[in-house]
């Protein structure tokens, strides 16, 4: 059985570096690398952002919290991170789209200072790294739990087949293996549900043995605490996701501005339906696993009981979809920020010849960071969740204030990544947050108090440096002049 599971991902993997390979025919240029050229219709712009939220947090680290905590302590992904797709899709990808922009941390040059996008970008950067090693833990942790294949290796696999096909077709590559893995996801995902509901008695049969506290959405009488990580649950993905390069980017490739506001809208309707498939899945495992000790590895383990040889191995394939297609957009992503927004930025004499060979030396130098914490930190979803700390509490209200706000000012924008960075990593430091557990509550307490520090912040300078620096796009072109 190992065998075929093996030779099975190794015929998946052979097709998506193919699919790199030919990719790269479309990349002429460093816009092409970065945004496919602004060419994605509503189909590839819709495909692929839904396959990147649906990533190894989504299916193995919300299942494994859904087994063990219930639905409440999934908030964060896939409910909150849901959410941020539908408010983008209404507010912020129109207008991003229509300054045609490269990165979403460009608006700070043009609206603040060179200064202030630099370290913007500097803050964004471990968002991508973190999150693409959540990925490659969750490739270790399946190779390993269905084919015996030691974790550490499978990791390693994971980073050289995903840098690979995205260092040489880039955006154009992300987006078509993209479209291959949301189809052999679905499919896969919906094949485990339907083969497990068949074996506990069907889905009503499931809600009526799973407690009714872990269906559960709120809190039941929490304290102040409780209230605090409740909002930094739905606060850290669901706002600070909103602002993420690997959002923003797939609606700064679409074709126009009303597919991106369209792609995003629907990517969110999607995921937040789909999404519940490996929640109900934990449920499962609770009654025919209870005695799984490590709770992300529930769905593989319900693959390994209930489905045979073949469909085992078009499972794995799907699984494995999951999370390259995150993988892939977290690498672009964090690439994308050091060479436009950094690197361009402290050498401005660098050419445009030499920008696409960059760009691909910085994805294999993230790629192999990326590796290493994952080869250290072995926890999917905390790990996943808290990668989207930093835009909460350091790039959300900066970009919200340059979009919509009259008053938006250089001073403001820079104390408002200070102080929400600094409350951040303050509460961290004195609260005792540890990165060996990164799903300690502390860290979504230390969002919710940075966000706040960060929008104060803001607000309050304004008031000092009232003189507008910057408009708001969306003003009309007489507004503006």
């Amino acid at each position: 059985m190992h065998g075929m599971i093996l030779a099975g991902v190794g015929l998946y993997l052979a097709v998506i570096l193919a699919v790199g390979y030919f990719s790269a025919k479309k990349v002429h240029n460093f816009t092409d690398f970065l945004i496919a050229g602004r060419q994605l219709p509503f189909s590839l712009a819709t495909a692929t952002l839904f396959a990147t939220w649906f990533g190894a947090g989504t299916c193995m680290g919300a299942a494994g919290v859904a087994y063990a905590d219930g639905f409440l302590g999934t908030i964060a992904d896939p409910f909150a991170a849901g959410v941020s797709l539908i408010i983008a899709g209404f507010f912020y990808v129109g207008l991003l789209r229509r300054l045609k922009l490269l990165t979403v941390t460009d608006i700070f040059g043009r609206y603040y200072d060179t200064g202030s996008e630099i370290f913007a970008s500097v803050l964004m950067i471990p968002t991508y790294v973190g999150w693409l090693g959540s990925q490659m833990v969750a490739v270790g942790y399946i190779l390993h739990a269905l084919t015996g294949m030691n974790a550490q290796l499978g990791i390693v696999i994971a980073a050289a087949v995903v840098v690979i096909y995205t260092t040489e077709g880039g955006m154009w590559a992300v987006v078509l293996t993209d479209v291959i893995q949301a189809v052999v996801l679905v499919v896969g995902l919906f094949w485990l549900f339907g083969a497990v509901m068949d074996q506990i008695g069907g889905f009503n049969q499931l809600i009526a043995s799973t407690p009714p506290e872990l269906l559960k959405l709120v809190p039941e009488k929490p304290d102040f605490d409780g209230w605090i990580v409740y909002a930094g649950q739905w606060m850290m993905c669901g706002l600070g996701c909103v602002v993420g390069q690997d959002l923003i980017q797939r609606s700064l490739a679409s074709k126009n501005e009303q597919v991106a506001k369209q792609s995003a809208l629907t990517a969110g309707f999607l995921y937040l339906t789909i999404g519940l498939i490996p929640l109900y899945l934990g449920l499962a495992g609770r009654l025919v696993l209870p005695e799984l000790a490590d709770p992300e590895h529930v769905i593989p383990q319900l693959a390994l009981k209930y489905l045979s040889p073949l469909a085992m191995t078009l499972f794995l394939g799907a699984l494995i979809s999951m999370i390259m297609s995150s993988a892939d957009s977290s690498l672009l992503a964090g690439t994308s920020l050091v060479t436009n927004n950094i690197l361009f930025r402290i050498w401005p004499g660098l050419g445009k010849a030499q920008a696409l060979p960059i760009a691909r030396v910085v994805t294999v130098l993230l790629a192999l960071l990326s590796m290493g914490i994952a080869l250290y930190v072995k926890e999917i979803y905390g790990l996943m969740v808290n990668s989207w700390a930093t835009l909460f509490v350091g790039v959300l209200v900066p970009v919200t204030a340059a979009l919509y706000w009259k008053r938006a000012n250089r001073a403001a924008a820079w104390m408002s990544m200070l102080g929400g960075t600094g409350m951040w990593l303050g509460y961290i430091f004195f609260a005792g947050g540890s990165l060996e557990d990164v799903s300690d509550p502390v860290f979504y307490k230390a969002a919710v108090y940075g966000g706040a520090a960060s929008l104060i912040g803001y607000v309050i300078t304004t008031f000092f440096f009232s003189k507008k620096t910057s408009v708001p796009v969306y003003l009309s072109a007489q507004d503006q002049n």
